[in-house]
């Protein structure tokens, strides 16, 4: 009786604040919202042209996007499951010869379809112009990054897996989302400093 009630209390009241310590310590997690606004406000909108991932000349690197995992916070249930919360940071990095600079598509939580869509098209891209006036930035190790696309000559419209035409074109909502969670979670903290913090 007396382990099941030791277990109980550790499982509603200690394990709930280790696990506030370590998502706080341990979580990269940027004070971000103070700045997105600014951020997405600064923008200049480009044309640019992607590569057919499936040509003969890529067909060594036929990835229609690439991913990486982020946890944004750390939780149990379930009797100590995982409940942790995660996002998926998708992304695909391009070279512009009309521009010569390199831009990284962001999107999170976007899959497939999206990804198929943009493949081998014309897009109008938004990039913030503080990146793009960036010397250092539009290398292939250090590429602009993306958070919002659109068709060029016309939206991006693509039958889905169900067959219904869907626009995928990035929303407003998404692109807010992708903001945000890049400079909150994705950006590192020393860059994320050195940014929007350095001299405060």
């Amino acid at each position: 009786m007396g382990g099941a009630i030791g277990y109980i209390i550790g499982a509603v009241i200690f394990l709930p604040l280790i696990l506030l310590g370590i998502n706080y310590y341990f979580i990269n997690k940027n004070d971000a919202e103070k700045y997105i606004k600014n951020y997405m406000d600064d923008y200049s909108e480009l044309i640019i042209k992607t590569p057919d991932a499936f040509s003969k000349e890529n067909i060594l690197n036929s990835k229609l996007y690439e991913f990486e995992t982020y946890t944004t916070s750390l939780a149990t249930k379930n009797m100590g499951r995982d409940g942790s919360s995660k996002v998926d940071k998708n992304y695909k990095t391009i070279f512009d010869y009309t521009l010569n600079k390199y831009f990284q598509i962001t999107m999170f939580n976007v899959y497939g379809d999206f990804w198929g869509c943009i493949n081998n098209n014309l897009l109008t891209i938004r990039v913030n112009k503080q990146d793009l006036n960036n010397p250092n930035l539009g290398t292939k190790e250090k590429p602009i990054l993306v958070f919002s696309v659109k068709g060029a000559q016309s939206p991006l419209m693509m039958k889905n897996v169900k067959g219904i035409l869907k626009n995928y074109d990035v929303s407003q909502k998404q692109y807010e989302f992708n903001v945000y969670m890049f400079l909150t979670y994705a950006m590192s903290k020393e860059e994320f400093k050195e940014r929007f913090e350095k001299g405060k």
